[in-house]
């Protein structure tokens, strides 16, 4: 991850994405979190897999302990 990471940015995406039961929307919030922290390839392919899901989430609760 690099050190200027936007944290309101990623907390916003996954606020989204946990208010969500649209796997469609989740993703695309979860691709725009992970993109941003550099943890997934941003190619344009928001269809990720569990494994990546679970990676954005886990970098994003790495990043934002402490800033809730």
């Amino acid at each position: 991850m690099t050190e200027e990471i936007n944290k309101s940015y990623v907390q916003h995406y996954i606020a989204k994405a946990s208010s969500t039961d649209n796997q469609d929307l989740k993703n695309n919030y979860l691709y725009r979190a992970g993109t941003e922290m550099e943890v997934i390839e941003s190619d344009g392919n928001d269809q990720l897999s569990l494994e990546q899901q679970q990676t954005v989430l886990d970098a994003a609760s790495s990043l934002l302990v402490g800033n809730e």
